[in-house]
C-alpha cells in the first residue's frame, strides 16, 4: 500500500484480496469468465477466487466451477515457475453436461511470493479508471497497458459500483444492509444523528453525517440510487425535492403508503416540481409479492426491487434510467 494509506480502488477488489492472502502466506487462485458465448452461467469479467482450502464469489457453481476449483488447486499444489496461467474453454453441454448448452473462456492466474511484489506496485499505482491486462499464456506479468503481439484480457480490477444513499439509519436501513451485499452498490448511510447508526455498521456502508440530509442529496454524483426513509416526514420531502429538482439520478424510492404518496405529490407539485418527475418517484418502495410490514419484509422487499432494477441497469446501460412509481423501468428525461 501507499504511504498515503490504503488505496481506495482495491476496496472489496480481487486485488485487495489476493494481497491479503499472500501476506498471510496463502498463494491463491484467480479464475476469471474471458468470454462466452450463447447460455452460460455468468458473464465475461465475473470471478472467483481459490486457495487449498477456501473460495470466495462464483464463476456460476454446477461442474464447470467444480472442475476449475480442482485445476486451481493442482496448480497451487505444483512447482511455481512465476506468472503461472491456464486459459480453458468449456462447451456446457458436451464438456459438463450442463443443460445450459453455451461455452465459456475461463483464465486461471496463480499467485503467490514470487509476484507478491509486482502486485503490491500494482496496488500503489492502480485508480478508479485503470483496466489492469492479463496475459492469456504463463510468464508476462500483469499491466496496466496491454502488450502488443501478446494475448491478453483486459478487465477493470472492481466493477463499477453503483453509488446507492439510504437516508435514515433506523430499522429498516438497518436490516437492509445486509441483504444488499454483494449486488454491486457502493453505501452511503445519511442520518442527522450519530447515535442513530448501528454500532456494527463495519465495512457495510460509509457513514455520512448531516444536519441537512438534502445537502447530501445536491451534491451526489449523477446515476446514483437513493432510498429516502428517515424518521421525518419533513426530512423525506426536503430531500425528495432537492432530487427531484435536481433530477439526474437513476432510482428514488421513498418509504410509505399511497397515501403518502398522494400528500407528497400535491405538496411537491405545489413546491414547483414538475409531474413528469413525480412519475420517477417509487412509492411505496418495495415488490408487490412481499407483503409483510415488519422491518425485515420490507427490507426483502425494497432489495428484490433494487436486484430487479439493477438486472435492467445492465441490460440498458447506454443512458441514465429510471423506476417509476408503478415499478416500470424508463429512460429518465430530466
Amino acid at each position: 500500500m501507499s504511504k498515503g494509506g490504503p488505496n481506495k480502488v482495491l476496496f472489496n477488489s480481487w486485488l485487495e484480496k489476493v494481497l491479503s492472502e499472500l501476506e498471510d502466506g496463502n498463494d491463491i487462485v484467480l479464475a476469471t469468465v474471458t468470454s462466452t458465448k450463447g447460455s452460460s452461467p455468468r458473464d465475461a469479467g465475473a470471478r472467483m477466487l481459490i486457495t487449498l482450502k477456501q473460495t470466495w464469489h462464483t464463476i456460476g457453481g454446477g461442474a464447470v466451477e467444480f472442475d476449475i476449483m480442482a485445476r486451481a488447486r493442482k496448480m497451487l499444489a505444483s512447482g511455481d515457475n512465476g506468472w503461472e496461467r491456464q486459459h480453458l474453454t468449456f462447451a456446457l453441454g458436451p464438456d459438463m453436461g450442463q443443460c445450459c448448452g453455451g461455452q465459456m473462456s475461463i483464465l486461471l492466474e496463480k499467485f503467490s511470493n514470487k509476484e507478491k511484489s509486482d502486485l503490491r506496485a500494482l496496488s500503489v499505482a492502480v485508480k478508479s479508471e485503470t483496466i489492469l491486462s492479463h496475459p492469456l499464456d504463463s510468464g508476462p506479468p500483469l499491466s496496466v497497458e496491454p502488450r502488443s503481439r501478446i494475448p491478453g484480457f483486459s478487465a477493470p480490477i472492481r466493477s463499477p459500483l453503483t453509488p446507492l444513499f439510504i437516508y435514515g439509519a433506523g430499522h429498516v436501513s438497518r436490516a437492509l444492509l445486509p441483504r444488499l451485499d454483494g449486488l454491486g452498490f457502493e453505501i452511503f448511510l445519511v442520518d442527522i444523528d450519530d447515535d442513530r447508526y448501528p454500532a456494527d455498521l463495519g465495512d457495510k456502508a460509509k457513514k455520512l453525517l448531516a444536519k441537512a440530509p438534502e445537502a447530501i442529496a445536491r451534491h451526489a454524483p449523477l446515476g446514483a440510487a437513493h432510498l429516502v426513509m428517515t424518521h421525518s416526514h419533513s426530512l423525506d420531502e426536503a430531500i425528495c425535492l432537492e432530487l427531484l429538482t435536481k433530477g439526474g439520478f437513476a432510482y428514488l424510492g421513498l418509504i410509505g403508503s399511497k397515501s403518502k404518496r398522494a400528500r407528497f405529490k400535491k405538496r411537491l407539485l405545489a413546491a414547483g416540481v414538475a409531474e413528469s418527475m413525480l412519475d420517477l418517484l417509487v412509492c411505496p418502495i418495495g415488490i408487490d409479492e412481499i407483503t409483510g410490514k415488519s422491518p425485515s419484509y420490507v427490507a426483502l422487499s425494497i432489495a428484490a426491487q433494487l436486484a430487479i432494477w439493477q438486472t435492467f441497469e445492465e441490460d440498458h446501460n447506454d443512458g441514465s434510467w429510471a423506476v417509476n412509481y408503478a415499478g416500470v423501468v424508463t429512460r429518465q428525461t430530466a
